[in-house]
């Protein structure tokens, strides 16, 4: 799963598909299991991220994001 490789709206969706079933298969590597939690860690990735910086947006970036959601504090 290396959200690098996502430069497409259906690569995202996959991207997604990929991030719920690593939940529901390694919960305990996450660090953020709640909606609260994992929505608060990806504010602060973006918030806190150099990359997030960027006028516009990337697939990639948002699929960075996501992941960053699963583990950052």
């Amino acid at each position: 799963m290396n959200p690098n490789d996502v430069s497409s709206k259906d690569e995202l969706v996959a991207f997604l598909h990929t991030l719920r079933h690593d939940l529901t298969d390694n919960a305990t590597s996450w660090e953020n299991q709640t909606l609260e939690s994992f929505l608060e860690a990806m504010a602060a990735w973006l918030n806190d991220s150099d990359d997030a910086n960027s006028k516009t947006p990337t697939w990639s970036l948002l699929a960075t994001s996501l992941l960053a959601g699963k583990a950052y504090e």
